[in-house]
């Protein structure tokens, strides 16, 4: 999940610690960076996050017109300055994202050869081959090619190399990498959003095609054959990001919420949802990982009810591992906010190697994941910088919503009155979202005192059951309290053997057609003593006798919107939880915000 830079321009260290900030969401365990200055490259690394890089920086600056940088997310070995990126061997160094499966045997052979280790990183045997086929008075772009023919994995590379001619090389098997020309240099990184202004033109390169970046032009090469680049057009805003006046991206990015969906309400932006024939259609499979499959859990209730369609979801990371069944005319829909999560995109060639119409409803929509599926919706979230993914989510219910109107309207699944019924419904969410935000602060005091358990459960019924999920993930992502969510009548089915004082229950409890059911949960929970804290329909307090810092109020909402409205407190459940215990809400520990491995 690393993120990787690489600039060859009139100063290189600016453009690359700019793209490093740019990438830190994708992980900020060390980083580093090498700077070819006066035939000798020069590189620093530190530990944590790339502050402390820039520290340095301040203090030994480099120059030089050519550089690479990394902002690491450790997989082998611990996140210290030693395995921090990049790799140096002699007249090379690299920076890399992704795995290599193979390394160990590969770096038995280069220890046989004489080479020493300094890491315990898997990545470090690519400049120790690399400097091995050199010194066997391979060329450059020759040692590249003999080293990525032995590698077994994925990975994303800049390699750096002095020499005779100094240059700046990219390549990529199974992990994201965009090439960048503008008028005053040649860039390559991990996402276009780590691109800075001078970056009019991209270049998504595919596996294995190795690219040449020096002063005067972008090769790509194989062999002694270079061959045209075709660009298109960047039209990322992303180096324009920034917190506003809001305390984090994730405060922020909770409070975009309304101007979104709005814009998809109005149809400012919209996808041609008429593209799939959903009448032909026998089965709909949804895959996706962590919050895009809950909104894939949304999902299905909405299909099954309203489209009258059957649906399975499915993990991504199990996927292609149990050999999945693809029926004739089955439609698979792989949803990522990035578009580049591994696992996802890997079981989407999966579908695809059976013949499974694909489908990808992605937040960029030039990537890997796009480019690979037969049909793209783009769900026009705009940047999310916050790794805990909120405004995502929703736009992912919103895209999910007008395919179901879609298919209910092709499927003639429901009355024409019904069905204009819903649709009008969905005008009413950006005032509702808009509303409920309003009222943010009065989530603080039920944060606050929730905030004092190291444990919680939480509860839904129906499309509000995967609600109550995403909102048992959010709070474990920022504020690392232990939480696990349930349908509320699996209670007790196991579950309620754990409640006591010390385990507190967040229930989801809005008016809809399962409130008197879920009424009868709340009654078992308090009989055992377990703290209550309900976000919910005003009614409830008639029932359950609740302290102010124990409730927080939803209004009214029409049941086929209510997982959009019931989110929003999830969100700023978790967000409020985590400032009261002084976590870094953008930027938790152990997490990124890209899932480019395995």
């Amino acid at each position: 999940m690393c993120g990787i830079i690489g600039a060859v321009t009139e100063s290189a260290l600016e453009p690359v610690l700019e793209g490093l900030g740019r990438l830190e969401y994708r992980g900020y365990d060390s980083s580093g960076i090498s700077i070819l200055t006066n035939d000798k490259i020069q590189t620093l690394k530190v530990q944590g996050k790339l502050n402390k890089l820039k520290e340095v920086l301040t203090a030994q600056p480099l120059k030089g017109v050519c550089g690479i940088g990394h902002t690491r997310w450790a997989t082998h070995g611990k996140a210290n300055e030693t395995n921090a990126h990049p790799h140096q061997c002699g007249q090379v160094s690299v920076v890399h994202n992704g795995i290599i499966e193979n390394y160990l045997p590969l770096k038995q052979q280069l220890l046989q050869w004489g080479h020493r280790f300094q890491s315990a990183t898997d990545s470090e045997v690519i400049p120790h081959l690399i400097n091995h086929y050199l010194s066997q008075q391979f060329s450059q772009e020759e040692a590249i090619e003999k080293t990525i023919s032995q590698l077994q994995g994925s990975y994303a590379l800049g390699v750096l190399i002095n020499g005779e001619t100094s240059n700046l090389y990219a390549i990529k098997q199974g992990s994201p990498l965009v090439i960048s020309q503008g008028n005053n240099g040649a860039y390559l990184a991990s996402d276009a959003m780590a691109l800075g202004a001078d970056s009019s033109k991209i270049y998504y390169p595919k596996d294995n095609e190795l690219i040449k970046l020096n002063s005067n032009e972008v090769k790509l090469c194989r062999g002694s054959v270079n061959k045209k680049i075709h660009y298109i057009n960047n039209n990322t805003c992303a180096h324009l990001v920034t917190k506003g006046d809001h305390s984090s991206f994730m405060e922020k990015e909770i409070f975009e919420q309304v101007a979104l969906l709005k814009n998809i309400a109005n149809k400012q932006h919209s996808n041609n949802y008429d593209s799939i024939d959903f009448n032909e259609l026998t089965k709909v499979t949804i895959i996706a990982c962590g919050t895009s499959y809950y909104a894939a859990s949304v999902a299905k209730h909405w299909f099954e009810q309203y489209a009258h369609l059957s649906v399975e979801i499915d993990i991504a990371s199990e996927y292609r591992y149990r050999s999945p069944l693809i029926v004739d005319k089955e439609l698979t829909v792989f949803v990522s906010q990035s578009g580049e999560t591994a696992d996802t995109l890997a079981a989407l060639n999966y579908a695809k190697s059976k013949g499974a119409q694909t489908l990808a409803i992605v937040n960029v929509g030039n990537s890997s994941i796009a480019r690979e599926a037969d049909h793209v919706f783009e769900i026009f979230a705009g940047p999310e910088i916050g790794v805990a993914s909120t405004k995502a989510f929703t736009c992912q219910l919103a895209v999910f919503y007008k395919m179901i109107m879609a298919a209910a309207t092709q499927r003639t699944a429901l009355a024409e009155s019904a069905l204009s019924q819903i649709d009008a419904y969905f005008m009413l969410i950006p005032h509702l979202v808009e509303k409920l935000l309003q009222s943010a602060a009065e989530m603080k005091p039920l944060a606050t005192k929730l905030s004092q358990y190291s444990n919680a459960l939480f509860l839904g019924r129906g499309m509000l059951t995967p609600i109550a999920n995403e909102g048992a993930l959010k709070l474990k992502e920022i504020s690392y309290i232990h939480a696990e969510a349930y349908a509320a009548g699996e209670l007790k089915h196991g579950p309620i053997a754990l409640l006591d004082e010390n385990m507190p229950v967040v229930i989801l409890a809005p008016k809809d057609s399962l409130t008197d059911k879920l009424l009868s949960n709340i009654q078992e929970i308090q009989a055992r003593n377990a703290p209550v804290f309900i976000i919910g329909d005003s009614s409830i307090r008639e029932y359950v006798n609740l302290k102010e810092d124990e409730f927080f109020e939803l209004a009214e909402i029409p049941e086929p919107i209510i997982p959009f409205i019931s989110v929003i407190p999830m969100q700023l459940l978790a967000l409020y939880c985590a400032q009261t215990l002084g976590k870094n809400v953008d930027q938790p520990r152990n997490l990124a915000k890209s899932v480019t491995v395995e």
